[in-house]
């Protein structure tokens, strides 16, 4: 492996796409860590893409937002071009999203921050055009950074030249209608995005799905998702009729800028308390006759509680000092309680179906040769370079990114002109 890039030195590979890999590295001239994203010398294709690049990257560096990752320096070495940015200390916001332990407000607060993001970022000039929960960061303080700003549009200007760029597995459910359907986008797109992301965190599932990419093209451009509050009653109406606003086929009927977005998001929940009412002031506490009252009926909430199945109350501690905060979640339909629910067993590996049109394709994983299509390939969890080569068709290939026991893809390859 190659030990620098410029004047940085690599410490350890962070991650890889189907485009190139990030490493995280030391800038001994002012001596901080940075994360250097390297383009993949095959997708190097002429002097003019590496012009290209470098002339695109350095204005997407001109950026400058709190919620963007700063790009400090772009260069070319060892035949290809890479990108030097900010090395972060958070959690990929798709593993965030995948644990499940964000409550609706978090939801809505971290929605919230991309949608100002992408408002600053399209008055610049510039669409993402690749929002999802992996191109995002959140920090220790629960900040959202936003990571490949324009990095996709940028390595766009290589697809198709001598390979067949497939799309990461995962990607496709974010994309909006006219993106599937290849027509010009805007900021509407990202935003549409947006809707996607937050629909997937207040639902717990994602809203548009498919056995394979053909059918995950045709929901989102066709289906309608099931309606957030009546896929969980407990989603604010509120806050279900934005999501839905923000998945609206006709990018017109949709929010027009992120700033838009950001203000309805900011207004969408109700105070604490009843939904359209102040919360009441604490009482100052019950009356040393009525204190015997007062066990019984405490008593009686956990006997119901246990006894219930349905729901169980529990008390935090609150950040605030003097004030306890009551909250209340729905549990599985069984005699639980929080502390004595167990954490389901994640499954550790995973079946690959892979499968092609024509079939007969010889496929690589991790540049380990597997076989001819149709193949059932069993993996671990987490992402795998996979492609598929038959002669007289271009190369696919793609980034898998597995994150369910069973998982097919369907690769239509196409031929070489």
């Amino acid at each position: 492996m190659i030990s620098e890039y410029g004047r940085y030195r690599i410490i350890k590979e962070l991650g890889k796409g189907t485009m190139g890999v990030v490493y995280q590295a030391h800038d001994p001239q002012i001596d901080r860590m940075v994360a250097l994203k390297i383009l993949r010398p095959d997708r190097v294709t002429s002097e003019s893409f590496v012009a290209r690049f470098l002339k695109e990257a350095r204005a997407i560096g001109r950026l400058s937002h709190a919620h963007i990752v700063t790009i400090y320096d772009v260069g070319e070495d060892h035949g290809t071009v890479y990108i030097a940015m900010e090395f972060l200390k958070g959690e990929p916001f798709n593993e965030v999203v995948r644990s499940g332990r964000l409550s609706v407000p978090q939801c809505v607060d971290i929605a919230r921050q991309v949608a100002e993001t992408l408002d600053y970022a399209h008055r610049q000039g510039i669409v993402h055009r690749d929002i999802k929960p992996s191109n995002i960061i959140l920090t220790e303080e629960n900040q959202v950074k936003l990571t490949d700003f324009g990095i996709a549009r940028i390595e766009d200007t290589a697809a198709g030249q001598q390979t067949q760029a497939g799309e990461i597995l995962g990607t496709p459910v974010y994309m909006s209608p006219e993106q599937v359907m290849g027509q010009k986008v805007d900021g509407r797109s990202d935003l549409f995005s947006v809707g996607v992301i937050l629909y997937e965190m207040v639902v717990g599932r994602r809203p548009f799905g498919g056995n394979n990419i053909a059918a995950i093209f045709r929901a989102i451009t066709h289906d309608v998702p099931e309606v957030p509050s009546e896929a969980d009653p407990f989603v604010p109406q509120r806050l279900s009729d934005l999501i839905m606003k923000s998945l609206a086929k006709d990018p017109g009927q949709r929010f027009q800028t992120g700033r838009q977005m950001a203000e309805a998001l900011a207004t969408v929940l109700p105070p604490e308390g009843k939904p359209g009412e102040a919360p009441p002031p604490p009482p100052a506490g019950p009356p040393k006759s009525g204190l015997k009252a007062t066990v019984m009926a405490l008593l009686l909430v956990v006997i119901l509680a246990g006894g219930a199945g349905g729901y169980y109350f529990f008390a935090r501690k609150s950040e605030k000092p003097g004030e306890q905060v009551t909250q209340i979640d729905r549990a599985a339909t069984r005699d639980v309680t929080p502390e004595s629910s167990p954490e389901p067993a994640k499954p550790q590996e995973a079946m690959l179906r892979i499968s092609s049109e024509p079939s007969g394709a010889m496929i690589s994983i991790d540049n380990g040769d597997k076989g001819p299509t149709p193949l059932d390939v069993p993996l671990p969890m987490g992402k795998h370079e996979v492609r598929l080569s038959l002669p007289g068709f271009l190369e696919w290939e793609a980034q898998v990114d597995l994150d369910s026991a069973e998982t097919p893809l369907h690769v239509t390859m196409r031929p070489a002109e």
